[in-house]
């Protein structure tokens, strides 16, 4: 990932606060990774050397990417990475799906296509891929529209075949979208939303677990008690099922 927000980071590389904080500094003075600051804390984001010493493509993280809204979103992003680590899913960044076809969603405007790349895709065991979007702000219904219907399409084909998660920090946003797939008839099965609150909250949980030495559960939902039933937050970032639906 380009940006990661620092206690996200340390969650899901298992580390306490001080540890993290430790290293980050030590990467920093190395000039592998910068940080950046807003008044929801700090983030870090990999340097042009950073990314030579991983092996990874050249270029330091765009200037966007580290102040306002586009922090904001690195930051939200990196808490879905964070639980998708933790519960041991293998995921891919935005920049990683860049040149990857299948991972190109279209956008379907009312003369002409473009293409979207979903902020995180998830593979589920049997390869089907699972897209995740972060939304932290209120796309016009004109856009929402464009998107859903691509994602409909990608969806309907086979393309995205576990289906698609909304994660937003806010409720307006989350009415927005699931508006936006009803009209576009996204299959109930294979669309779902969380809160970011949820989200960060899972991954503090799941992690108090794991330093307790306990295993991590799937969570199960209290209106589905039947014997072997996966909770809509169970696996992916919770939304996801063992074979690559969404539930």
């Amino acid at each position: 990932m380009e940006v990661a927000g620092i206690e996200p980071l340390g969650l899901a590389m298992g580390f306490g606060r001080r540890s993290t904080y430790s290293h980050v500094a030590r990467l920093r003075r190395a000039g592998l990774l910068a940080r950046a600051f807003d008044a929801e804390g700090s983030v870090v984001a990999i340097t042009a050397a950073g990314r030579r010493a991983v092996g990874a493509d050249r270029g330091d993280v765009r200037a966007g990417a580290t102040h306002g809204s586009g922090l904001r979103h690195g930051r939200a992003v990196s808490w879905v990475a964070a639980l998708l680590t933790l519960r041991g899913r293998e995921w891919l960044s935005e920049r990683e799906l860049r040149g990857q076809n299948g991972w190109e969603i279209p956008v379907v405007w009312a003369a002409s296509r473009g293409r979207h790349r979903p902020d995180l895709g998830v593979v589920m065991p049997g390869q089907a891929r699972v897209a995740v979007e972060v939304e932290l702000s209120l796309k016009s219904p004109r856009r929402l529209r464009a998107i859903f219907a691509g994602h409909e399409q990608a969806i309907a084909s086979g393309q995205i075949a576990g289906g698609l998660i909304y994660v937003c920090d806010r409720a307006d946003v989350l009415d927005a979208v699931s508006r936006a797939a009803e009209r576009a008839g996204l299959p109930e099965s294979r669309f779902r939303t969380r809160s970011l609150a949820d989200v960060q909250a899972e991954v503090r949980r799941l992690t108090r677990e794991l330093r307790a030495g306990r295993p991590v559960p799937p969570a199960r939902d209290p209106n589905r008690p039947r014997e072997g039933a996966v909770d809509a937050r169970a696996a992916a970032i919770g939304a996801v099922d063992e074979r690559g639906g969404v539930r």
